[in-house]
């Protein structure tokens, strides 16, 4: 580190900086201990002489110690990774009407820190001024402040890489993020958690994180692009900006299961927030359905596809799933809206309120539910018979003139009311429930139904949706989401990895649910070899993926003859992995009789994890698992077991290949029938 002795002094300044601010910290919290636990035993020493007033100012005190130990605690925890690596970035920036003398220089960093004198030695990656870092090569750059827009020229940019103290590398740059540290990032093994990527957000995804603008804000990104991270880093950015309206508490994802929330969970606490709420889309349902009914899983209803060959079943969801039931299904409630309501004349002690008044009252609350609006008439009658009465009896309630308009309604059910939208279209069969337990297709086709009828209470906790996986969602499942989360989103996924067969999506899907959606598109995978991302492009359209260019070992195809055999090789790779370097290995299979089946004869021979559908957490070593719960994970070596020409055939099973394949980051295996090939499959 010769090459940077400046470098080297102003690490060693800074870390001496931090030393001392840790320990003062420390010593705070130690104080704050002593008095919580002094006025604790104070309180228990003199329990019997105290009156209340004494009792509640003590008991407030210790509230108050306690909300500051904890500040102290979080500053402290940010601090002690502040030493193990205090930034990754530095920039210098001359303004604009300043000279070379007046070289600003700016260090970047996971938080903020100021020392004693209150000069900022590191600037949070998420202020405006480390924008600059990521989005300008060397001349002309600019950030916008609270005072406006703030130009210069950038004269420097260098990258670091601090590990427990100590510098292992400077590299001086000219452009946003150097080749040659995202490749030393890429080049490490994975872990059992998400990493943050605060040292190499590159300039296409940094205008993602920075997004403030939109409304919903629509993430398309091919598999290893950063498009779950990126999410999440808009979140911490999102956060940090607006600390003063929003907060972590107020944020949600809904992820597609336990296991995959694990995995991120670590994401938001790295960067300095508090975790997020996770849901599934089934948690949502539930916490809205009526207890009466149960529905099976989204995960379910994806397995029995995959696994089961059931023309009627595939039928029902391929129907559900479509834009054709959104429009068909909107347009029949809005057909619905003329008729569900008979406004017949109604006479109230003696006062006729006519057919046309009726029927007036009823459009003009056509935004709100249907039973609200006879809510809203019956007030509306109550005025007119208040105002005309001038008090001269008493008027009968309210509740007793809604309940004679509900007799007017046509169905005062939901359930009722979306059995009749398949009896409109004769096709009755569509729709089957047994012992009040509904398919997951029919889950947010109810849930609207009962939003029409009767109104569904909205998540105002929520001022921020994230939704992960956005091509296993249906159009009506978006309409739900939309309706009872009106805050601001951030939706992510990649449309080629989708789970069920029947869910096309594309950017029009999301334009007649979502009020101006903003698209951006990541084509770059950065979680894969080159090798094993141009083996995975067989799989895709052309040009729909690129590659990174960090090169690593050829996918390997290995071609069995019997199942015994196949397990022969299967259990001479994993001893190989156990040899290596890398951290985790998946053997992703299609189906679940498939694991089982492996899961019976390595069992004896190594120890491993099998993720299943009642997992909730993603561990190191060998992971034995289907596609569809490694969706979203990502490992060093990946196996790919019974691949074959009748196990993979068609374009729903290309695409999960791709799924399983893109999960490798360093080693792809995959092991295909000699005897049976399939034809998806062309060895590069």
């Amino acid at each position: 580190m010769t090459r940077f002795p400046d470098e080297i002094i102003s690490l060693s300044t800074i870390l001496t900086k931090l030393h001392k601010a840790y320990e003062k910290e420390a010593g705070k919290l130690e104080n704050y201990h002593d008095d919580y636990k002094d006025l604790k035993q104070y309180m228990v020493d003199y329990r019997n002489e105290m009156d209340a007033m004494e009792a509640f100012s003590h008991q407030r005190s210790l509230t108050t110690i306690d909300k500051t130990g904890v500040m102290v605690e979080k500053k402290l925890d940010q601090l002690g990774k502040l030493i193990k690596s205090p930034y990754f970035g530095r920039i210098d920036f001359i303004y604009d009407g300043e000279s070379a003398e007046d070289t600003e220089i700016f260090y970047i960093g996971k938080f903020s820190f100021t020392d004693e004198d209150g000069s900022i030695c590191i600037y949070d990656w998420r202020a405006p001024v480390s924008g600059m870092y990521y989005e300008y090569e060397l001349g002309p750059a600019s950030y916008q402040s609270l005072n406006g827009l703030i130009s210069g020229e950038l004269t420097r940019k260098r990258q670091f890489k601090i590990t427990n103290s100590e510098l292992e590398y400077v590299l001086e740059s000219s452009t946003n993020i150097h080749d040659d540290i995202l490749q030393k990032e890429l080049s490490t093994t994975a872990d059992d958690r998400m990493k943050t990527i605060i040292a190499t957000i590159q300039q296409e995804q940094n205008k993602i994180v920075r997004n403030e603008k939109a409304h919903t804000l629509v993430i398309q990104g091919v598999a290893g692009s950063g498009k779950t991270s990126i999410a999440l880093h808009r979140i911490a950015y999102l956060l940090y900006k607006n600390k003063e309206t929003l907060s972590s508490d107020r944020v949600m994802i809904v992820s597609p299961n336990k296991v995959f929330a694990d995995y991120i969970s670590t994401v938001l606490p790295e960067l300095g927030e508090e975790p997020i709420k996770e849901n599934t889309i089934e948690d949502i349902a539930r916490s809205i359905m009526p207890a009466k009914f149960s529905f099976t899983t989204k995960y379910d209803q994806t397995k029995r596809l995959i696994e089961h060959h059931d023309p009627s079943f595939a039928e029902r969801i391929s129907f559900k799933s479509s834009t054709e039931f959104f429009s068909l299904f909107k347009d029949y409630l809005t057909q619905l809206d003329t008729e569900v309501f008979e406004p017949t004349k109604i006479t109230i002690q003696e006062m006729e309120f006519t057919q046309d008044y009726l029927s007036r009252r009823f459009k003009s609350y056509s935004r709100y539910p249907v039973k609200q609006r006879m809510e809203y008439i019956a007030r509306d009658i109550l005025e007119v018979m208040k105002s005309k009465r001038m008090g001269e009896m008493k008027l009968p309630s309210m509740g007793e003139v809604t309940k004679r308009l509900k007799k007017r309604l046509r169905f005062n059910d939901p359930m009722q009311l979306y059995k009749s939208f398949y009896a409109h279209l004769n096709r009755t069969e569509l729709f089957t429930m047994k012992k009040n337990q509904l398919e997951f297709a029919d889950v947010y086709p109810y849930l609207y139904c009962i939003d029409y009828l009767e109104g569904i209470d909205t998540f105002d906790v929520v001022d921020h949706l994230v939704v992960d996986e956005m091509q296993d969602y249906t159009p009506v499942e978006y309409m739900v989401l939309q309706k009872i989360f009106p805050c601001k989103r951030t939706i992510l996924g990649d449309f080629s990895q989708s789970l069920n067969p029947f869910v096309l999506q594309t950017e029009k899907t999301f334009k007649p649910i979502f009020s101006e959606p903003e698209f951006v598109e990541l084509k770059k995978s950065y979680r894969s070899s080159y090798e094993i991302i141009e083996f995975t492009k067989q799989f895709l359209p052309e040009n729909a993926i690129e590659a990174v260019k960090r090169h690593g070992d050829k996918p390997r195809i290995i071609t069995y003859h019997s199942d015994k055999e196949q397990v022969e090789e299967l259990i001479a790779s994993l001893h190989l992995f156990e040899q290596s370097e890398f951290k985790t290995c998946g053997i992703i299979c299609k189906t679940e009789a498939m694991v089982q089946t492996l899961d019976g004869v390595l069992r004896e021979k190594f120890t491993f994890t099998r993720l299943d559908e009642e997992s909730s957490s993603f561990t190191e070593g060998i992971t034995l698992t289907t596609v569809q719960l490694a969706k979203g994970l990502e490992f060093d070596q990946v196996v790919v077991p019974f691949v074959s020409g009748s196990a993979y055939r068609n374009e729903f099973e290309k695409g999960l290949l791709y799924v399983a394949c893109t999960r490798a980051m360093h080693q792809l295996i995959v092991m295909q029938d000699a005897d049976d090939p399939s034809q998806l499959i062309i060895e590069n």
